[in-house]
């Protein structure tokens, strides 16, 4: 696809591009808050509890979607302006779909009370570990993948390694568990299908026979999980279907619990389903 190279209508996808921004982020932190005595699904589970903790990970953690940027600036000025709304209007829906499953099922991680790095101490002083599910900081630039891989294929490369180092950060540091992942992989296809008719790019050879190779994070887990999430998803009726309905399915089926906050220093153990307080966990706080 040509560029246009058209300084005017640059100058104005790059505006409408930040004020989509602001908005989505808006959104998201505008619905951090719940009941004091609020229960929360589980998500960290023995799985996540096998994959060592890296604290030194978080530093690219805050980076995670300015390595993204260039390449919505670049979509703005080479899509045509009326696909240019629709991808506006798809990535906010990415946000207000998963702000609906953030209140209708909501989830919780831990925090660690091992050594931290300053990125992870900051990350962990600021942020509430709650709304975890789905992974918007992977549904994002997922989406963004996707549209950089159908319009600008030069990119594509580059842009599949900026993927590979935002899961394996949030994985690593623990800010996201692996069904958070699976769970933000099915948000990015349902939007990128339903609302922009284009097929979903998962990257599963990628991730396990690539990335899994250089950080030993269980990709094959994410994409068990994400199967099994989207067949589950066509039994209970396709896009007719909310996202949050799908969770709490999938959270009954592989029993994970819920519990109030004060006692989620916790993960799930997938084989005993039972859990387990290992003395490295501890209750997360965080202002936001």
């Amino acid at each position: 696809m040509a560029k246009r190279n058209n300084p005017i209508v640059s100058v104005r996808n790059t505006a409408l591009l930040a004020v989509s921004v602001a908005e989505y982020w808006q959104r998201y932190f505008g619905n951090r808050r719940f009941p004091a005595n609020q229960e929360y699904y589980v998500v960290y589970t023995s799985l996540d509890q096998a994959v060592p903790f890296q604290p030194e990970s978080a530093s690219r953690y805050w980076l995670i979607n300015f390595s993204f940027l260039p390449t919505a600036l670049r979509l703005g000025n080479t899509v045509p302006d009326e696909r240019f709304q629709a991808i506006r209007a798809a990535y906010r829906e990415i946000v207000k779909e998963g702000v609906s499953a953030f209140r209708k099922a909501p989830t919780i991680m831990p925090h660690f009370s091992l050594s931290d790095s300053s990125a992870a101490r900051a990350a962990r002083t600021l942020l509430k570990p709650i709304n975890c599910c789905p992974s918007l900081h992977t549904a994002s630039p997922l989406f963004l993948y996707n549209l950089g891989a159908e319009y600008l294929p030069g990119a594509e490369p580059a842009l599949r390694k900026h993927i590979g180092d935002i899961v394996s950060t949030v994985i690593k540091a623990k800010f996201h568990a692996i069904i958070d992942v699976a769970f933000g992989m099915l948000l990015t296809r349902r939007i990128l299908e339903n609302s922009l008719g284009l097929e979903f790019r998962s990257l599963e050879t990628f991730f396990i026979e690539e990335q899994g190779k250089q950080d030993q994070v269980p990709y094959e887990h994410i994409f068990r999980m994400y199967r099994e999430i989207y067949e589950l998803e066509k039994t209970m009726g396709g896009e007719e279907t909310t996202l949050a309905k799908i969770m709490e399915r999938y959270f009954q089926e592989i029993g994970l619990p819920c519990v109030r906050r004060q006692a989620s220093a916790c993960y799930y153990d997938l084989d005993r389903k039972t859990l387990a307080y290992p003395s490295e966990l501890r209750v997360g706080k965080g202002l936001l």
